[in-house]
């Protein structure tokens, strides 16, 4: 009769330490191609804004898409109830649904007139943003620079549209993605003439994010300085911020100042923002 042998503990070790150091090149490498497959999708979604948001212009005598949620007209509006109840950006109940943004979404100007009525398009497949107040998921990843439908009107008004954003992902920690997407330029910066951040840019993919530009074509945006993904996350940690910008008693910008050395990444957004006093 044979006598079975079972593996011996060196062996047994040998395996073990085989099968980790394959998992340890095997899940950074799905890490990986998960984020890059995120990034892909996310910047189709924002290139076919894009180019709905030109096709829109072109199909409306020049007069570009409202980026202000507020407004009947806008490219989205904001989340309501099935009974039509308008939803609180910082109410800790009843939680904003998906459902609740679905409506906005549907009642918006991109939906209802361009055609984009799949509701992922909305949303980056790696947004995992939960509200600082009611806690749930924030269905809607991307937002308008606040200029364009206000101070910019018509799209001969951009100049070089190739370098000016029209889309980003935004990171608002409140109910929904509240408002446009706003931006201290050196011009409206209220505390000093240096441009800076007013709402939270997302740093969803790797060090960068997709932005969307008013000639159609969208790209991922790698970002520079530390303190760009380090005021993020300090948002969305730290209790007691409820505004991003400066404003009220509990502002981030007071609470983690500007550091000079760290501007790169302000002063290419200051440059891709679309109004410009005088020359735009």
């Amino acid at each position: 009769m044979t006598e079975k042998k079972g593996f011996t503990l060196i062996e047994l070790l040998v395996v073990i330490a085989i099968v980790s150091l394959l998992l340890s090149i095997v899940i950074p490498a799905v890490k990986m191609a998960k984020r890059k497959a995120g990034a892909a999708v996310c910047l189709t979604n924002v290139k076919n804004f894009s180019l709905a948001w030109n096709a829109y212009h072109g199909e409306n005598n020049g007069r570009i898409m409202n980026s202000n949620p507020s407004n009947p007209d806008g490219w989205v509006l904001h989340p309501f109830r099935e009974n039509g109840t308008a939803c609180d950006g910082f109410a800790v109940t009843p939680p904003v649904t998906d459902e609740d943004e679905w409506r906005g979404i549907a009642a918006g100007v991109m939906y209802q007139q361009m055609g984009i009525e799949d509701y992922d398009a909305y949303r980056c497949p790696v947004d995992n943003r939960k509200s600082k107040y009611d806690l749930t998921p924030i269905f809607r990843s991307y937002a308008m620079p606040g200029c364009l439908g206000s101070q910019i009107r018509k799209i001969s008004d951009i100049k070089q549209p190739s370098r000016r954003y029209n889309f980003v992902e935004e990171a608002e920690g409140r109910n929904f993605n509240v408002g446009t997407w706003d931006f201290y330029t050196s011009e409206t910066n209220p505390v000093g003439a240096f441009p800076y951040w007013r709402d939270p840019i997302s740093v969803a993919h790797g060090n960068g994010s997709v932005l969307g530009f008013c000639d159609g074509h969208a790209e991922v945006h790698q970002w520079v300085d530390r303190q760009t993904t380090y005021r993020l996350k300090f948002y969305f940690e730290t209790a007691g911020i409820d505004h991003y910008g400066y404003g009220g008693n509990n502002c981030l910008n007071d609470r983690f100042p500007r550091d000079p050395s760290q501007v790169t990444d302000t002063e290419y957004m200051e440059q891709g923002w679309a109004y410009k006093k005088g020359s735009r």
